[in-house]
């Protein structure tokens, strides 16, 4: 029962970090007004984890809100 309850613990926290992947692969894929849209939608303090996605991506690409 353990080896199963650790099986099942480990596929969570895999399937959690594909969900972020494919989350940052998203904000990163996005066109530059989309990206402008969605940081100003994340832009309150403190800035959530999607909100430094956006911020950290704009930062990459050179433009700001």
């Amino acid at each position: 029962m353990l080896k199963t309850k650790m099986k099942r613990i480990t596929d969570r926290g895999d399937r959690a970090v594909e969900r972020l992947a494919k989350i940052e692969t998203s904000i990163t894929s996005l066109a530059d007004n989309d990206l402008l849209d969605l940081a100003d939608i994340f832009k309150a303090e403190p800035r959530t984890p999607i909100g430094d996605l956006a911020f950290l991506d704009m930062a990459r690409r050179n433009i700001s809100l």
